[in-house]
């Protein structure tokens, strides 16, 4: 049985499970210098994706805030910040619970389970 990635809000695929799948079966194999970059670069992507989704929810509280007194020049980007991070929200959230499968599966992938 093929585990099927999953669709974010934007149509890109998701394969976390799969990658798992294949690498418990031993069907993934990677050397371990190889694993250890990609899984570096996994866990860097993980920081980027939790960064943006911090940004998101601070622009919403601002944007939220009562009060007027917002230079208008920050008012723009949060009013941006906002409207980017309702558009990708789900993406980066879904992002968060399949990032860390790929860093699991490249581990496994190189021996180091």
């Amino acid at each position: 049985m093929r585990p099927e990635g999953e669709t974010g809000a934007s149509g890109e695929r998701f394969a976390g499970d799969l990658f798992l799948h294949l690498a418990t079966k031993g069907w993934l194999v990677v050397p371990p210098e190889q694993a250890e970059r990609v899984i570096a670069e996994l866990e860097q992507t993980l920081e980027v994706v939790r960064a943006k989704l911090r940004r998101a929810e601070v622009s919403r509280k601002l944007h939220a805030a009562p009060g007027g007194d917002i230079a208008p020049e920050v008012e723009r980007l949060v009013v941006d910040s906002v409207f980017a991070g309702q558009i990708a929200s789900d993406t980066w959230e879904r992002a968060l619970v399949e990032l860390p499968k790929y860093i699991r599966a490249f581990r496994i992938a190189a021996g180091a389970r």
